[in-house]
């Protein structure tokens, strides 16, 4: 699964969620440790792209899940 930018609509990413990577979550162990500074508590990878995101895992697998029940993925 890999993310592809598509486009914005306002302050939002419009992306393909076959294009996603990876997903995972900041913690102060982790590597990406400098992310949880800005608020980020998720890392998208999008390609050899990071996207720092402030929602959790569980709160972006809820979106993930409610697309697909709305036809927003197939």
């Amino acid at each position: 699964m890999f993310i592809k930018l598509h486009g914005a609509v306002g302050n939002k990413l419009i992306v393909n969620i076959h294009a996603i990577k990876a997903i995972q979550e900041v913690t102060q162990e982790s590597k990406y440790a400098e992310y949880l500074k800005h608020g980020a508590k998720t890392l998208i990878q999008i390609d050899d792209k990071l996207v720092p995101v402030k929602e959790s895992i569980i709160q972006i697998e809820n979106i993930l899940k409610k697309l697909g029940e709305i036809g927003g993925t197939s």
